[in-house]
């Protein structure tokens, strides 16, 4: 049972690493063109670097670590924080 769990919590990093590639990108790249502020545009680079390494990050505490489910908070917060913050616009225009 304790692999079952771990194979759908892997699924669900991987999914989420998808959403935070394409759709995330696409959000990082409308709000760098909307700010002309630098220090914003460089916090929202950073804060979608740290989403994307948060990522493998969990994944290896998740088969790794003897308490591997706290490690998922971390993926879903900066997803949150990410997406609440910065990648509102996830348009292509």
């Amino acid at each position: 049972m304790e692999i079952l769990l771990k194979l759908c919590a892997s699924l669900a990093l991987a999914m989420g690493a998808i959403f935070a590639f394409l759709p995330g990108a696409f959000g990082l790249l409308n709000f760098r063109s909307e700010q002309r502020q630098a220090w914003l545009r460089h916090l929202a680079t950073l804060s979608w670097w740290l989403l994307l390494l948060a990522h493998p990050l969990a994944l290896y505490q998740l088969w790794q670590a003897d308490t591997p489910y706290r490690w998922l908070l971390l993926p879903v917060g900066l997803h949150l924080l990410f997406f609440g913050v910065f990648g509102r616009n996830v348009s292509t225009r």
